[in-house]
């Protein structure tokens, strides 16, 4: 309600900027994050704010929002990529790492390195489930490989090998079912 009411009023900006640093509620943080990315992209201080919280939030949520915002509003700044990638593979919470993945599948595809990068996530991320609502990065990355490299013959490889051997039934019945399509006749 700050940024949109009082967006010109000179408290506004250091109050969502404080919040969104050091607010002990995750909620607020995230909200005040969102706002400065959307209404305040030129100010010096908003990049550094997002880039700490996509990589040292304590909330999963934050930094999985923080990660959103840069893809979508800084993918030329150089350290972009690095953190989202980063991010993808060794994050401690699976929802952050889907995040990161699904935003380098959606900005990144076209990157020769892309292919190599999600198929690796799709074999190897450290994802156990303990709750069946639960995104598993591994099947983010399968879909995004079926989305943005499907005539690749390696991705049809891939989710055979999963269908057979992910450890997580959730995967496995995702790539039958996507084998089943693609193997159906047009």
């Amino acid at each position: 309600a700050l940024a949109q009411g009082w967006k010109d009023d000179p408290e506004t900006l250091p109050i969502l900027k404080t919040r969104a640093q050091s607010d002990d509620n995750s909620g607020v943080r995230y909200a005040a994050l969102q706002a400065l990315a959307q209404g305040w992209k030129d100010d010096p201080e908003t990049l550094p704010i997002l880039k700490t919280r996509a990589q040292s939030d304590d909330h999963f949520f934050v930094r999985s929002a923080a990660l959103q915002e840069l893809a979508r509003g800084w993918k030329d700044d150089p350290e972009t990529l690095p953190i989202l990638k980063t991010r993808a593979q060794s994050d401690d919470h699976f929802f952050v790492r889907s995040a990161a993945l699904q935003e380098l599948a959606r900005g990144w595809k076209d990157l020769p390195e892309m292919f190599e990068f999600l198929y690796d996530c799709a074999l190897h991320d450290p994802f156990e489930r303990k709750q069946d609502r639960e995104e598993n990065p591994r099947q983010t990355a399968l879909q995004a490989l079926l989305r943005n490299y499907p005539d690749q013959p390696q991705t049809l490889e891939l989710v055979n090998d999963r269908a057979n051997h992910d450890p997580d039934e959730q995967v496995r019945e995702f790539a039958t079912q996507k084998l089943a399509k693609l193997r159906q006749p047009e």
